[in-house]
């Protein structure tokens, strides 16, 4: 079992340096696709909860862990998934609530399962897995956001001109996040001008 101090301390260590990367990433958020803004959301809420609910749970027990790694996950992926919109929130939301369940079991069944260093060994292993999807993102993002957008006619969505549909009208052309906007647009592109 893992002293509960130490899990608390490792939590909040987590919790730091998710919101240091969200508050980092947030500067990014005027060139952020939607998909893009889904990523920040699923991989802040999911990898925090998994962190967060592996380290309560394996001090305590799975109510308390799952409790834990859920609320975590599910206000980090609510909170930075903001950047893609109602589906970047709505993806986040769901990814810090799977990462907390399953880090909290891991985190119980390592408890009733195994000795001490198996615990400690994971939380290690655990701490590294985080670590490096921070990183990762925060690379993802600055690779992604780079990329010049532009704004969905029909929607307002951003998107990449290098992969989105387009349509020309009036010798200017115009990007599209997906197929029904494009026709929305082609049809009657004065109401979306």
């Amino acid at each position: 079992m893992l002293n509960l101090s130490i899990a608390i301390i490792a939590s909040l260590v987590v919790m730091l340096v998710s919101i240091s990367a969200g508050v980092y990433l947030s500067r990014y958020k005027l060139s952020v696709t939607e998909m893009l803004g889904m990523m920040i959301g699923m991989t802040q809420g999911m990898m925090t909860g998994i962190a967060v609910g592996y380290f309560i749970g394996a001090a305590s027990d799975m109510f308390i862990g799952n409790l834990a790694g859920i609320i975590i996950g599910l206000s980090f992926g609510i909170i930075f998934g903001r950047v893609g919109g109602l589906m970047g929130m709505m993806d986040g939301g769901m990814g810090g609530m799977m990462g907390g369940m399953m880090g909290a079991m891991l985190g119980v069944m390592l408890q009733y399962l195994y000795d001490g260093w198996a615990i400690h060994i994971t939380g290690v292993l655990m701490g590294i897995i985080y670590l490096v999807s921070m990183v990762a993102l925060v690379r993802l993002v600055q690779r992604g956001a780079v990329v010049k957008t532009t704004i969905d006619p029909v929607c307002g969505m951003t998107v990449d001109p290098k992969t989105s549909l387009q349509h020309v009208h009036q010798n200017k052309t115009y990007y599209f996040c997906a197929l029904a906007c494009q026709k929305l647009f082609a049809k009657s592109p004065e109401t979306y001008l």
